[in-house]
C-alpha cells in the first residue's frame, strides 16, 4: 500500500460513513489490511485526517469546478456556483456534512473559488469589488439555506428551476444594490 491508497482508503470511509467513523481500524477494513501500514506513514491518526482533509476540499473544489463547465451560455455562469454547492450538498452528503456543517467545519462560509466568482460577478454585471463582494457575500446565504434543504431531503430541483431560483435572489439583491442592468437581464 502507498500513502495515496490509505488517503483514498480514509476519504472512502468518509464519504461513505462521515467523518466519526473515520479510525485506524476503519480505514484498515477498507483497505483489507491491518492498521500497521497505516502507521507507517502518518505517525497519528491527526496526520491521516489533515490529508484527507485536503482531498476532501479539492473534491468539492473540483465538483464546483465541474458545474461550471457545463454552463451552455443560456444563463450565468455565477448561477452555476451556486447549482454545483447545492448538488454537491444533496449528492455528497457526509462530505458536504464534514466541510460545512460539523462542529469543527473546515469550509464554513468559506468559498474556495472566491476571487473567481467576484471576477465573474464584475465581469457579467459591472459591479465594483466590493458590490460584488457583498453581493456574494448575500448570495451565500441564500445558497446556504437550499443546500441544506437539498441536504436533509426537504427540497428537490431541476438545474433549470435552481437557474430560476438564483436568478430571481441575485435580480432582487440586483435592485438592492442599484443595479438596472442586473435586474433586467435574463442572467
Amino acid at each position: 500500500l502507498t500513502k495515496s491508497d490509505i488517503v483514498d482508503g480514509a476519504f472512502a470511509v468518509l464519504k461513505e460513513s462521515g467523518f466519526s467513523a473515520v479510525n485506524a481500524r476503519s480505514v484498515a477494513k477498507k483497505l483489507g489490511c491491518s492498521t500497521q501500514p497505516i502507521y507507517r506513514f502518518f505517525k497519528n491518526m491527526g496526520e491521516l485526517k489533515d490529508e484527507m482533509t485536503v482531498r476532501a476540499i479539492k473534491e468539492h473544489s473540483e465538483r464546483v469546478t465541474k458545474s461550471l463547465s457545463c454552463n451552455d451560455g443560456s444563463h450565468s455562469r455565477y448561477s452555476d456556483y451556486g447549482i454545483g454547492f447545492v448538488r454537491f450538498a444533496e449528492q455528497e452528503k457526509e462530505l458536504f456534512k464534514f466541510l460545512y456543517i460539523d462542529e469543527k467545519s473546515r469550509l464554513l462560509l468559506t468559498d474556495v473559488h472566491y476571487d473567481e466568482i467576484i471576477e465573474t460577478i464584475k465581469s457579467e454585471y459591472g459591479y465594483d469589488t466590493q458590490t460584488a463582494r457583498k453581493i456574494h457575500t448575500d448570495m451565500t446565504f441564500y445558497s446556504y439555506g437550499l443546500a441544506l434543504l437539498f441536504y436533509v431531503g426537504e427540497l428537490k430541483m431541476t438545474d433549470n428551476e435552481l437557474i430560476a431560483a438564483f436568478r430571481r435572489e441575485f435580480k432582487a439583491l440586483a435592485s438592492l444594490y442599484n443595479n438596472a442592468d442586473a435586474t433586467s437581464c435574463n442572467n
